[in-house]
């Protein structure tokens, strides 16, 4: 079998000042525990937005699609070795791990939805050894990199991976491709709940899969896809607020979305909490912070690249504003100039016709009082 290897980077940039005040995901605060539980609500998908700084997600006005339901850690059961301890064993999928081989780390399990994660937590990382469902069993060989701590805005883990694994208890599969990993984005969120959360970091997670399915003979069938998963992070909290999916199938070089859904973790549901004092002091700790009055200014536009779809701008203003958008090419030409009105604190929204765009890159500048800011916008055609 063709040999893989990890490739791992990590970015770290930024001014440190700038940074320090900035959520920051720690193994001891963010790693998953033995005993927790949280409960995960299905809702309507909605863009993850762009990446950067001072980003506005706007999720109040999402409806729930389907019940709730839990996420709990546990670990797993030890078959004792009556004459030898150290010879007693975990049973984990497709895996059997001794007792001893287990010296400088832990085992733990994660079960939501009929599916069953079976991970490796060893000093700052945490490994995927792999998962089962109704459906399938997959191992990962060697294990997959879920997280790694300290993860600042801009750091960022790229690595190789492969799979092997049952479909339907017959049907034997491989699997490889790529991750990428990064902590792409930081600024504030409204929840479906209506709560309001700053200091919030997101978490972008991208994968290529290429599956061989072995049909029987020397038939086989082959599938491209990827997923791409974003987590959002509040300080106080080990595990995400929010969370998107979107699958893609990647045929003869064109992508068809598979499926898209999001979930919501309502914070009063974060169970572990009362067991969690660390992250209890950081939520004491952002409730007394004093934020400097544009600190608070957060936007998103998306989607981008736009294809033939409107152009929307949302903005989350701290207090009262003028507000002038003026769309431009790369040349300085203007393409629309408008004032928009003045406006309250709170959210405003705006649409913006890219209809009529050519294909290329524009410069989009928004006005807010005596404040710029300054976005690159790609249309494209496909």
């Amino acid at each position: 079998m063709k040999a893989y290897f990890y490739k791992i980077f990590f970015l770290l940039s930024g001014i440190p000042g700038m940074l320090s005040a900035q959520h920051i995901l720690q193994s001891e605060l963010n790693l998953p525990r033995s005993g927790d539980e949280i409960v995960k609500q299905q809702v309507e998908y909605k863009d993850p937005g762009r990446s950067g700084e001072n980003v506005l997600w706007d999720f109040g006005e999402l409806k729930p699609v389907n019940d709730e339901y839990t996420l709990s850690y546990s670990e797993p059961v030890l078959v004792q070795d009556s004459i030898d301890a150290q010879n007693s064993f975990y049973i984990l999928g497709l895996d059997t791990i001794r007792l001893k081989d287990l010296s400088h780390g832990s085992l733990l399990m994660g079960a939501e939805h009929y599916t069953t994660y079976y991970y490796y937590l060893t000093g700052n990382r945490l490994w995927v050894l792999g998962h089962e469902n109704p459906t399938a069993l997959l191992r990962y060989n060697p294990s997959l990199l879920a997280g790694f701590y300290p993860m600042r805005y801009q750091d960022s883990c790229l690595y190789d991976y492969q799979a092997e694994g049952i479909y339907s208890s017959t049907v034997p599969f491989t699997s490889g491709g790529e991750v990428q990993i990064k902590a792409d984005a930081y600024g504030m969120m409204i929840l479906p709940s209506g709560d309001t959360l700053r200091n919030v970091l997101r978490t972008h997670a991208m994968q290529t899969i290429r599956q061989t399915f072995s049909m029987g003979g020397d038939e086989t069938v082959e599938q491209s896809s990827s997923i791409e998963t974003c987590k959002w992070y509040s300080k106080g909290y080990r595990y995400p607020i929010f969370e998107t999916l979107r699958s893609t199938l990647l045929t003869d070089s064109t992508e068809t979305v598979n499926f898209e859904t999001a979930f919501f973790f309502p914070p009063q549901e974060h169970y572990y909490l009362e067991e969690d004092p660390e992250n209890l002091a950081l939520q004491e700790e952002e409730a007394d912070r004093i934020f400097d009055p544009w600190a608070g200014l957060t936007y998103n536009i998306y989607p981008n690249p736009v294809k033939n779809a409107p152009l929307e701008v949302e903005l989350y203003l701290p207090r009262p504003a003028d507000i002038r958008i003026q769309l431009r090419n790369t040349l300085g030409l203007v393409q629309m100039d408008q004032f928009k009105g003045s406006f309250p604190i709170g959210v405003c929204r705006f649409l913006i016709d890219a209809y009529t765009l050519t294909v290329g890159n524009y410069i989009l500048d928004i006005w807010l009082n005596e404040k710029l800011i300054s976005e690159i916008i790609l249309k494209r055609s496909f």
